[in-house]
């Protein structure tokens, strides 16, 4: 059954506040009274079923802040509030928070959450870096809570209309339950881990309608500016972390800018000179080998700003043990030297357009690249069709230009969905015929208890667009997904899959097969089967000749395309099955184990992972345990990885907090190579006006100690940061 508790159509009028409200949770003035939402109840997400516990709102405006209010019953389950820095710690604690879709058509979405000790949290669709200054206070009773949020019109992006339509929400979560509660309820909404995969912005499809009058004259985000100074020093100074993740010379920036000025409401001018590139916050690290490259996390100003409309394609897809494809992936971009961007929203469009140039000092390469994109979507996203391209000039590399077209529908009352696209690039990047394709087509049928999913893959050889990311090419044939969810007496949830995929490159031979079965579930007890499941994948592989032509030596292999030769075509397996088992997840205290064993690329290889982690007042601590072992199948040779590592977090104040972390990575064979301990230190203070300090010894993504100390202070001027 499709449960919908408040459908589409539900349409709510905002109430003004007649006077600006106190930062009071005792919730006295009798004007809150006046923004009380009466209709529907909570729902509880992870269970699918009604909340246990009540949980009253309100809701009010005036030209300058958003007011929010939530009296939070909570009698039989302990009030969870461990955490005291903003924006560290997210899903350890009790939470409530309001949704909003500034748009109207899922295109600008914003959570705001604070937790029963006041401490904040936001996010926005469009830019990881959004911190913005609003305000939040508390109360705690005996069984109960109070929270009132002020959140300005200033820091939201806001169109001119003097009548304005928007989708809201209100949210809750449970720590020491690891619960989560939404007003607005959609047998299709997702539920997920706090921080990860939940809160959700796709979600805002599913949200009621609130009309918001009289705004014309609402203040609006406002022109801001950063300037940063960076000082380093130590042996390793000028060592930074690289796009597929190891760490290489990079001579350290030591100022730059970045700017943001908004042109209209919702539309913004964005440039930058001389952007650090450190990325200090962000370095991450693994042990685990890995069929394909991994994604990295892109944490630039520059490009985090209005990210989601560069990149609106609804049809990027992956193996089961490969990255999503995409045209435009800005981590593999190193350091530029300047840039501008035009992005934002119009009615039910979003688009960005922006342009950047540098050289890059490891190659010499010089680049000059252009990439755009556009989105139309209704505000149900029952249709939406887009279009994004990158055009690209490196000095070494060559031109390559890249279009990418794509539309898709869906019936919300039967389920049904649809997609088709195209990408199309050309130029010298590409080898041989200067012209490579991509197209994609699937359709689908979602429910709240299963979906059926059945797509279409075609990858011609060599496309691989410049500045993007792309796991396999030469590839053609279907992929799809079926999966089953519910919940029964003894889980608060359960979920069954099944992916597979089978494509053909263009010598006719299977290129790459995969079958990946998992089940998942939360057990009423704490304990949760995360992964449980076999992962069957065979990878082709062909000998690259000297050349000219199909001539030569062989020189290496790739698995990536053995066209036009084909020369020498082998097969290998990465099959694992993987046990992950966790305990409390969800909580301030989780634990969780898995194993995972099977033939991987020529070896057998098994891997072991522990964590845990706990806040101990105002600190925290994490500890890991990772290993990987393997051994070839042709030699006998063993290499074998080891981790270890614990992590301690101290909060410092509502705006501060330092870290330490200590890891020691042993191994045998080709893995000793990456060896060694590492220590890193992290600190970082954000002051009332905005303006932030870093400083940094080492990075824990290395597998040593860096010896490579930063100091980072970035002055803020105007508005607020990721507006």
């Amino acid at each position: 059954m499709h449960v919908v508790v408040l459908a589409l159509a539900t349409f709510f009028t905002a109430v003004r506040a007649p006077h600006p409200l106190a930062l009071d949770p005792s919730l006295s003035d009798p004007a809150w009274a006046l923004g009380e939402i009466r209709t529907g109840s909570f729902w509880n997400l992870t269970k699918r079923s009604a909340a246990q516990l009540a949980t009253r709102v309100y809701l009010l405006y005036d030209d300058r802040n958003l007011y929010v209010a939530f009296r939070a019953e909570q009698q039989s389950v302990p009030i969870v509030a461990g955490q005291t820095t903003n924006n560290v710690g997210f899903g350890q604690d009790d939470f409530v928070g309001v949704a909003i879709d500034t748009s109207g058509a899922a295109n600008q979405v914003y959570f705001f959450e604070t937790t029963p000790r006041g401490i904040r949290y936001q996010q926005a669709s469009d830019n990881a870096r959004y911190t913005p200054r609003w305000r939040s206070a508390v109360r705690v009773e005996n069984g109960s809570w109070n929270a009132v949020m002020i959140v300005p019109l200033a820091i939201v992006r806001l169109s001119r209309a003097n009548v304005a339509t928007w989708r809201f929400n209100f949210i809750r979560s449970l720590a020491a339950v690891g619960e989560h509660y939404t007003w607005a309820y959609d047998g299709l909404m997702n539920d997920g881990t706090v921080g990860s995969t939940w809160p959700t912005f796709g979600d805002a499809k599913y949200w009621p309608s609130l009309k918001i009058d009289g705004i014309a004259g609402a203040a609006r985000p406002q022109p801001h500016l950063d300037i940063y100074g960076l000082g380093s020093a130590g042996a390793d100074r000028n060592l930074f972390q690289q796009a597929n993740g190891t760490f290489g010379p990079q001579t350290a920036r030591w100022a730059g800018i970045d700017a943001t000025i908004p042109l209209t409401g919702t539309i913004n001018l964005v440039t930058t000179v001389n952007p650090d590139f450190s990325n200090v916050e962000v370095d991450q690290l693994t042990i685990a080998p890995q069929e394909f490259q991994r994604q990295l996390t892109e944490y630039r100003p520059f490009f985090a700003q209005g990210a989601s409309f560069l990149s609106p394609s609804q049809l990027s897809f992956s193996s089961p043990t490969g990255p999503n494809t995409t045209i435009f992936y800005t981590p593999r971009i190193g350091p530029f030297d300047w840039g501008a961007k035009v992005e934002g929203t119009f009615g039910l469009q979003s688009f960005g357009v922006l342009t950047f140039r540098g050289f890059d000092e490891t190659t010499g390469n010089t680049f000059d690249d252009t990439a755009y994109g556009y989105q139309h979507a209704l505000p149900d996203r029952t249709f939406q069709y887009w279009l994004d391209g990158v055009v690209a000039h490196h000095s070494m590399s060559g031109s390559d230009d890249t279009t990418d077209f794509g539309v898709l529908w869906r019936d919300p009352k039967t389920g049904l969905q649809s997609g088709t696209g195209d990408t199309l690039e050309y130029g010298s990047w590409v080898p041989n015929t200067g012209m490579a394709h991509a197209d994609n087509s699937y359709v689908g049928l979602f429910k709240p208890n299963y979906t059926l999913v059945l797509g279409y893959n075609d990858n011609s050889p060599n496309y691989n667009p410049i500045d993007g990311l792309t796991f396999n090419s030469d590839i053609k044939g279907f992929q799809g997904f079926a999966g089953a969810q519910g919940k029964t007496a003894w889980t608060k949830n359960y979920s069954i899959g099944f992916n597979f995929d089978r494509w053909f490159d263009r010598s006719g031979a299977v290129h790459e097969a995969d079958t990946l079965t998992t089940l998942s579930a939360v057990f009423k007890n704490g304990i949760s089967i995360n992964t449980l499941g076999p992962s069957i994948g065979t990878l082709r592989s062909y000998d690259v000749p000297a050349g000219p032509g199909c001539g030569g030596p062989t020189i290496g292999t790739t698995s990536f395309t053995g066209f036009p030769c084909y020369r020498n075509g082998q097969d290998q397996r990465y099959n694992l099955f993987t046990t992950a088992i966790g305990y409390k997840d969800g909580t301030p205290q989780p634990f969780d184990v898995s194993y995972a064993f099977g033939p991987f690329g020529g070896k057998w290889t098994q891997l072991f992972t522990v964590a845990t982690s706990r806040p101990l007042g105002r600190f925290s601590i994490a500890l890991q345990y990772d290993g990987t072992y393997e051994r070839a199948f042709a030699t006998g040779v063993l290499d074998s990885q080891f981790l270890r590592s614990i992590s301690v977090g101290r909060s410092l104040g509502p705006e501060s907090n330092v870290s330490v972390a200590l890891q020691n990575i042993n191994g045998i064979g080709g893995f000793a190579t990456q060896t060694g301990t590492n220590v890193a230190f992290g600190y970082h203070q954000r002051f009332a006006d905005g303006n932030e300090l870093y400083v940094n010894y080492g990075t824990p993504a290395s597998y040593r100690t860096l010896d490579r100390f930063i100091a980072k202070y970035v002055l803020h001027i105007g508005g607020d940061a990721g507006t």
